[in-house]
């Protein structure tokens, strides 16, 4: 194994998330969060911290460049189709984000999706499928509140839910959407016994799905295309 990068301007990288390779033979990665370790994720979504950052690694390694900040928990990270933008999830906003890689539009980004929950993995099904995305948990809308409180009070809740005992809830989703930020598709189940689902995938007409809590995956039938 072979460490291609560990810090970026002299700041040491940890929460290190999701990576994808371009044709270039450049490697964009997300960084959730630069105050909280990956253990401590509930700190950084509860406190709203927007340290999430995506990151470029340029052929053969180097220096990282960030190329996009001020994301809240920076999680999943695809290319589209065509190859000319990157997704991201923001986990904390409960969205997702484009970042354009070439055109006019090159080095900026923008909203790209609102969803109904926390994403977390993406999956792309084919360059011309739609991207799957895990919901690691729906909308709470007392987190949403807390989310327009002073930082002070945020960080002190972030504090308390860091050293409370965490158990998700039994709503699971995920969604698909395609490259134009419609969704394709929206499955939901309430008082599942599988929960906090973290990563999706389709193989052999079945959606496979992971999670972070659970010591194994689920399946069900994929819905049909069109």
């Amino acid at each position: 194994m072979r460490v291609l990068a560990d810090s970026v301007a002299g700041e040491r990288l940890r929460g290190c998330s999701n990576a994808v390779a371009l044709d270039d033979g450049s490697v964009c990665f997300t960084v959730s969060s630069r105050r909280y370790p990956l253990d401590q994720w509930i700190g950084d979504i509860v406190e709203h911290t927007g340290t999430g950052r995506l990151l470029r690694l340029p052929p053969g390694g180097g220096t990282p460049e960030v190329l996009l900040d001020g994301l809240q928990f920076a999680n999943g990270l695809t290319v589209s189709g065509d190859g000319t933008f990157l997704v991201i999830a923001e986990t904390g906003a409960c969205r997702l984000t484009r970042y354009h890689l070439t055109g006019p539009r090159a080095g900026r980004s923008e909203r790209f999706a609102d969803l109904p929950g926390m994403p977390d993995n993406m999956w792309r099904e084919g360059p011309d499928g739609p991207v799957w995305v895990a919901l690691a948990g729906p909308r709470v809308p007392p987190l949403d509140l807390l989310h327009r409180t002073p930082p002070g009070a945020r960080r002190a809740a972030a504090r308390a839910a860091v050293r409370a005992p965490f158990r998700p809830g039994g709503t699971i989703g995920v969604v698909a959407v395609d490259d134009h930020g419609r969704t394709v598709h929206h499955l939901s189940r309430h008082r599942s016994r599988f929960r906090m689902v973290t990563s999706v995938c389709v193989t052999g007409g079945l959606l496979v799905l992971g999670s972070f809590w659970e010591p194994g995956v689920a399946v069900c039938a994929a819905p049909a295309t069109g």
